[in-house]
């Protein structure tokens, strides 16, 4: 076993369920997705690589908490795209749900806030996992994910906030995908 840290733990599980959602579009499209779905492959990924590293889903308000000796790991977890709310009787488009705003904006911050400030300890590492998907036309109107987030800087200066992998583009039948990994505070 090489002995990686949980770093680098984290960034092979983030680019193992982009890599598990590409390939899966195909078969299971992008609707059929959501956060746990991503966690689920995020999960997968590092119990198949690294099954010593122990996960705790739903601990204490935080998505995912890895653990292997005396290292720790908080994962949050961000899934966004223009979701359609459908009637359940006949099927037909109702209008959407959510999509990109300020409201959506300000609970990516919140998170990021709330993981910063929750109480370190020697070893701790945080992260977000933000996945957002934005429809593959070109209309010029319509607001996108990617215009919130392709290059996100937090607004408070005193949050450390750090990229640590940004995934290409890719499309899923009539959307385009991206992918990124944050670590939050010094860790």
């Amino acid at each position: 076993m090489i002995d990686l840290n949980l770093e680098s733990v984290v960034r092979n599980a983030f680019l193992g369920a982009l890599n598990h959602l590409h390939s899966e579009a195909a078969v299971m499209p992008l609707s059929r997705w959501n956060e746990s779905v991503l966690r689920y492959y995020f999960c997968r990924c590092i119990a198949t690589a690294h099954n010593e590293v122990e996960q705790l889903v739903e601990c204490a308000r935080i998505d995912l908490v890895l653990s292997r000796e005396s290292q720790r790991a908080f994962v949050e977890f961000k899934f966004y795209r223009h979701a359609q709310r459908f009637d359940p009787y006949d099927g037909a488009v109702c209008g959407q749900k959510g999509g990109p705003s300020r409201k959506n904006l300000s609970e990516f911050q919140g998170c990021v806030d709330q993981l910063n400030e929750r109480s370190s300890i020697d070893g701790l590492e945080k992260y977000v996992v933000l996945v957002y998907a934005d429809p593959t036309d070109e209309n010029p109107d319509k607001r996108r994910f990617s215009d919130n987030y392709d290059a996100y800087r937090h607004p408070r200066p005193e949050v450390d906030l750090r990229l640590l992998e940004a995934s290409e583009p890719f499309a899923t039948g009539d959307e385009v995908v991206q992918g990124r990994l944050f670590a939050v505070g010094s860790g």
